[in-house]
């Protein structure tokens, strides 16, 4: 036992290190080879292979022109007999036209349009029992007439045999000697004979099938100095392959391979070397004749072999039937298959070695699989060793090894198709497609029963009731310990049972015998086998984008092929899927050109009743890239769709299909205002058209809802329509006869006086009466010209189809319930109206006639109307109409605003926080605070659109409250400016405020937070996403129509912000009076000849109504002829008040300017720190030698300038250079104001100024000046 494991591995490394002796024969089939006889040595090519009488045949060939020359005539082919005095077969051309010989009559066609390199299908048909043959030109069959007489041979003779048959040139037999044809100038390939008549069907779904008499192989042809050459244009999709071949199997313990041991082996050899992609479906093995047996088993094998396995071979002859799914083109198949089958085979189970003989393979496309090989139906079964039947208890002999031998005639098999639905149970860890397939091929007989499809079942479809959670890994799931899977598969079963039952108890049976592999084992549990009976997929002709197909017959399993329209070199594929309901799958047409690329190209179809389907899917698909249509592109699609209407039965499809197309027409970006009549007509004629359906039926998409119900006069009491939908009308719902709810957008309710109306039903009178509900959650579509009112509901209508007469003047109102789109909480004019069709010249208006308003809310208007329509509630927006152009030109001010506002707050709180000496006084600590405020609501109002479209709510109501808190920040801030500016300017004697910026900073963040968190705690709803289709007050901040964070309880809003920054706007109001009273009391008692220019004291204006925020009351007048100017100087003033500040208190200062140098300067533009220093120094003594007494009883704003910033001071220039506290000019108030400070000095009256009293506050400054006067 040693010794054999020793040779067995020593014989595997040889044969995989060691090369072959055996030369490799070429395969016969020419599959994917061309006979080209444009070349100047090939002129014909001579059939070997002799042809029987014949009373019935089909030709099939392929051909591809390189030119096409209408004079000279041509011939692909021809059948000749000596005895015959006329040609017998043949097919060639002339002046753009096919002809076609058969029996000394010749057929031609009409004229055709033969494109150069294009590849053509052309097939030749016949039967004695017609009196003409069929010609097909890629599957279509043409029409053709006999040009010339018959001859004296009746068309229901005989096929001569032992003729000449010849490819390319040929010698035409006339009755008085021959006429020479050349070869066509083409190239011509895939030559097939049949001894019987083809279909239609057979020669559209079957054109990729060998033929029976002559084959496209070599063997079969003289080519003499022509050989074939490849041509990978050429292809032909095929999934059904017999391969023939033979193989041999070495021992080395000496034994013989039985039959049924053989085919084991081979099962397992070709299920290892096999793809995925192609199925195993039967292998039958047969031991070899004894001419072929031992010596050329050891010729033509590996050379080592006869070293290490000294005894004979033993050789097998194999059929195998396989099923390629998807299709491959057959020379593909052909090459993989003789590539995978050169591999050697060591059987793991014993001393077994398997190796193919490689010029005995032959792969050939066939029509269906063969239970009984061909030798073996002849006759010649006893050249091959019997075999044991199927035993489900023997192991040698189970029905997963058995050899395939078949003693009963075919006619006897039964052929029988089953679905089967199995849940397994596995243990271990695998992939389940695998392990699944391998164990099918394993348990149930390839011979008889063969597996055409295996899927995997989703979890939503499986109907186990324990499956367990599996684990994805790239793609493909891996089980982990014990998982529960569920699979359906098709069988095809080939037995001569005629008892399904017990066929299905056969499968069963097998199916349930447990399964191990090694480490991993299955259980199988709830098995359930139908019979398939449907097994074909009907005939059908579709329409699509890339062109008209017309699909034949085709059995399930199997698919057809069509050539493509625009470029019929390629094929378009489609699969009959096998199944319990055995049907079409969608078409694959990917390798066609596109017939119908733009909207335009609809003009050039016809509207059919069997494509109206087929157009208006077409119509969808050509919407789908279409953002915007033009007037053009609407009037064609409408047209069409008007035409689908009219010219089929609108079956539930088709109107699901029409409202999508309707739907996608209203959410494009158009301008539907000249086609609003005609949309409204289109639905209601869909409604009114609807069939197939009982009682009542429902349409929804996106923009449109619809339903009919069907009503029986005398009978009807009342009914109501309620549809529920979001707040963009693109979910809708309709609920019929049932109360409404909250979520409810509209409510009808039709009174019982309605049944009046209706048509009269009974035999032989008009259809019953119906009654449609249409909702229109798209707006737009109603636009009018009426000024001042805008829609600010959805549409609704109700109307009887079939109604006896104009339905108006009800005795009983219809009433009517809308949810407005935007709150109505100014409690504004609202009117009911309904659409009129013949107003502004027919494009339709609305209209007030019949309908009243019964009551209204802020969010509901129920309107009473005596007829039935479209109806809408309109709502008075004169006030806060906003065109879209200036909408959109706000957003973006706004936007660009706050991002240039929020860089130089930035970098003004960067400068004032860097350098000490600018911070050391009050304004400056309060311009850092108010900037603080500014840049955290600028930020956050970026970012606030995206953090909304981000869907968290957590998220959003953060950003909301910090918009809110940092807005009022803002107006907190600006107004404790205003305070510390009352207190420099009014206050200026006697001032003293402990702890004063820290009391500030209190009340600058305090108050807000103490806003923000009494909102919540009031209404933890407050916050939250909002849509800003109004603009009730310029202080609401300017966004798109797109989701924002913000208050959206608008009482809140009005308290909370509204009259917060009314308040703080009021207080400053009156504080920038006083300042410039205060200002022009200083200008009039100013010394002649120290008045500031006119500039300055703009400068000085602007500063103030700056940092106390008076722009932002132009929020409170945007209403009105003058809103939309307003609200541009609204958007860009308040948004660029950052930049503002920047300019008035960064730039245009000259102590920041020379912070800026000492600090960040090089070169010459660097100031030194020193100089500085020096001339504040400098300044202090001179103000000490030329003081002169301040005027009496004149209040003075007066600061000494100090080494920090002269900008921060509320003294004027002359102050630098006098002791004496003069009153400020108007251009100190482009700086910010000094408050007071309370300091003490521990210097006596009569000591210098030093650089400690430049410090001191004025207040106690102006008291010591007061008291060096008395004295």
């Amino acid at each position: 036992m040693v010794l054999q494991c020793i040779l067995h591995a020593l014989t595997a490394l040889s044969l995989l290190s060691s090369p072959i002796t055996m030369e490799r024969v070429p395969g016969l089939s020419m599959w994917g080879e061309v006979v080209d006889f444009t070349s100047s040595n090939c002129s014909q090519w001579r059939l070997k292979v002799s042809i029987p009488v014949l009373e019935e045949l089909t030709v099939c060939f392929s051909m591809k022109f390189k030119t096409i020359e209408d004079s000279t005539p041509w011939a692909a082919f021809m059948y000749t007999h000596a005895e015959v005095q006329c040609t017998a077969l043949g097919l060639g051309g002339r002046e753009s036209r096919l002809v076609v010989w058969l029996l000394g009559t010749e057929w031609t066609t009409a004229k055709m349009v033969l494109r150069p390199s294009q590849w053509y299908s052309l097939c030749l048909t016949w039967t004695h029992t017609e009196d003409r043959p069929a010609l097909y030109v890629n599957g279509n069959l043409v029409d053709i007439q006999a040009d010339s007489t018959p001859s004296s041979t009746d068309l229901s003779c005989q096929l001569a045999a032992n003729g000449a048959l010849t490819l390319g040139a040929s010698q035409r037999l006339l009755a008085g000697g021959f006429l020479s044809l050349p070869a066509p100038v083409a190239a011509l390939s895939l030559f097939r004979f049949w001894d019987r008549e083809r279909s239609q069907q057979e020669v559209t779904s079957l054109n990729c099938t060998e033929g029976l008499l002559v084959k496209w192989e070599m063997d079969d042809w003289d080519s003499q100095t022509c050989d074939p050459i490849a041509d990978p244009s050429l292809q032909c999709v095929w999934s059904s392959y017999k391969v023939k071949l033979k193989f041999d199997i070495f021992r080395s313990d000496g034994n013989n391979t039985a039959s049924y041991t053989a085919r084991d082996i081979a099962h397992k050899w070709l299920r290892g070397i096999l793809p995925r992609s192609i199925y195993l479906n039967m292998v039958s093995v047969f031991e070899a004749a004894r001419s072929s047996k031992e010596e050329d088993c050891v010729k033509t094998t590996h050379k080592d072999i006869s070293v290490w396995w000294p005894s004979p071979c033993t050789r097998f002859d194999c059929l195998v039937h396989v099923s390629v799914i998807p299709g491959v083109d057959v020379a593909d198949v052909q090459r993989h298959m003789c590539s995978r089958l050169s591999e050697v085979y060591l059987d793991p189970s014993g001393p077994l070695l398997l190796q193919a003989v490689m010029d005995t393979i032959h792969t050939t496309p066939v029509d269906n699989f063969s239970v009984v090989p061909t030798d073996v139906a002849t006759g010649t079964t006893t050249t091959f060793k019997p075999t044991t039947s199927v035993s489900g208890m023997s192991t040698s002999t189970s029905a997963s090894t058995l050899a395939t031998s078949f003693t009963t005639s075919p006619a006897t098999i039964s052929e029988l198709f089953f679905e089967v639905t199995v849940n397994v149970s596995i243990t271990g860890e695998c992939d389940p497609w695998q392990l699944l397939s391998d164990w099918l091929n394993s348990s149930l007989p390839g011979d008889k029963i063969m597996v055409l499809d295996l899927q995997l079942l989703p979890k939503v479809q499986r109907h186990h009731p324990k499956l367990l959670s599996n684990l994805s890994t790239s793609g493909r799931v891996f089980v982990r310990k014990v998982s529960r899977e569920s699979c359906i598969f098709q069988v095809r079963v080939m037995m001569s049972m005629s008892d399904t039952q017990e066929i299905e108890e056969q499968i069963r049976h097998l199916l349930l015998e447990p399964y191990s592999d090694g480490s991993i084992s299955m259980a199988t549990e709830d098995v359930q086998i139908s019979q398939i009976l449907i097994l074909m997929c009907n005939s059908e002709t579709r329409l699509t984008r890339r062109g008209l197909f017309e699909w034949p017959y085709t059995s399930g399993g199997r698919t057809a092929t069509r050539p493509c329209p625009k470029n019929p070199q390629h094929n378009a594929t489609r699969l009959c899927k096998l199944c319990l309901s055995t049907n079409w799958v969608a078409p694959d047409l990917n390798d066609c050109h596109r017939v119908v690329e733009t909207i335009p190209d609809l003009d050039h179809i016809q509207v059919t009743a069997d494509n109206a389907l087929d157009v208006v899917v077409m119509i969808e698909a050509l919407l789908r890239g279409h953002l915007a249509l033009n007037y053009q592109e609407l009037l064609t699609i409408l047209n069409k769709l008007q035409d689908v209407v009219k010219l089929s039965r609108v079956t539930p499809d088709l109107g699901q299909a029409l409202i999508d197309t309707l739907s996608d027409i209203l959410e494009s970006d158009s301008n539907l205002l000249p086609f609003t009549n005609t949309i409204l007509n289109l639905t209601d004629a869909v409604g009114d058209m609807m069939v197939e359906y009982q009682g009542s039926f429902t349409l929804v998409a996106p923009a449109i809802a619809m339903s009919v119900v069907d009503v029986v006069p005398g009978q009807f009491t009342s009914l109501t329509f309620g549809v529920s939908s979001d707040g963009a009308g693109t979910k809708p719902e309709i609920f019929i006869n049932k109360s409404p709810f909250n979520g409810t957008v509209a409510f009808v309710f039709l009174p019982s006086a309605l049944q009046h109306s209706f048509p009269a039903s009974g035999p032989g009178l008009r259809p019953p009466a119906r009654v449609k509900f249409q909702f229109f959650g798209i707006p737009m579509l109603f636009k009018d010209s009426q000024k001042g009112r805008s829609l600010n509901t959805f549409v609704v209508s109700a109307s009887v189809t079939n109604a006896s007469g104009p339905i108006k003047d009800l005795e009983e109102d219809v009433r009517v319930t809308l949810r407005h789109l935007v709150p109505d909480i100014l409690h504004k004019d609202v009117q009911c109206v309904y659409w009129n069709f013949n107003k502004n010249k027919g494009l339709g208006g609305w209209d007030d006639y019949g309908c009243r308003t019964s009551n209204s809310s802020s969010d509901y208007t129920t309107c009473l109307c005596d007829h039935l329509t479209h109806f809408g509630v309109l709502l008075d927006v004169s006030r806060t109409q906003v065109d879209a152009a200036n909408e959109q030109i706000l957003t973006i001010i706004t936007y660009a605003g706050c991002g240039v506002s929020s860089v130089f707050l930035g970098i003004t709180v960067l400068t004032y926080t860097a350098f000490e000496k600018l911070r050391r006084d009050y304004p400056s600590q309060i311009l850092i605070n108010l900037s603080l405020a500014l840049l955290g609501l600028n930020m956050v109002f970026l970012v606030n659109s995206w953090l909304s479209s981000r869907g968290v709510y957590v998220l959003c109501v953060a950003a909301a409250s910090a918009l809110h808190y940092f807005l009022l920040a803002s107006f907190t801030w600006m107004g404790l400016e205003a305070v510390n500016m009352y207190f420099a300017l009014v206050k200026v004697f006697n001032v003293y405020v402990p702890s004063y910026m820290l009391k500030f900073c209190a009340l600058g963040w305090g108050i807000p937070l103490v806003i923000c968190v009494l909102v919540l705690i009031v209404d933890r709803e407050a916050y939250g996403s909002h849509l800003y289709t109004d603009a009730a007050t310029g202080l609401e901040l300017l966004g798109d129509s797109d989701s924002f964070c913000w208050l959206q309880d608008n009482v809140t809003f009005y308290v909370s912000v509204v009259a917060y920054a009314l308040l703080v706007f009021l207080f400053n109001i009156a504080v920038f009076v006083v300042v410039l009273i205060q200002i022009r009391h200083m200008r009039a008692n100013r010394p002649a000849g120290t008045r500031s220019g006119l500039m300055r004291d703009l400068k000085g204006v602007a500063s103030l109504t700056l940092l106390l925020g008076l722009t932002w009351t132009l929020g409170f007048f945007t209403w009105g002829p003058a809103r939309v100017v307003v609200l541009y100087l609204f958007a860009g003033l308040n948004t660029l008040q950052g930049l503002f500040i920047f300019l008035f208190h960064c730039l245009m200062k000259e102590n920041v300017r020379k912070q800026w140098r000492i600090h960040l300067c090089f070169g010459r533009f660097r100031l030194d720190e020193y100089s500085e220093w020096s001339n504040s120094a400098s300044i202090g003594v001179t103000t000490r030698a030329k003081s002169n007494p301040p005027r009496a009883l004149v209040p003075s704003v007066c600061s000494v300038k100090s080494s920090s910033t002269d900008s921060t001071s509320a003294s004027s220039d002359s102050s630098q250079r006098n002791s004496s506290c003069k009153r400020p000019n108007l251009g100190l108030f482009v700086n910010s104001l000094a408050l007071p400070r309370a300091q003490r000095s521990t210097l006596g009256p009569e000591a210098l100024p030093s650089q400690r009293e430049i410090n001191r506050s004025p207040g106690r400054r102006n008291h010591r000046l007061v008291q060096q006067e008395r004295r």
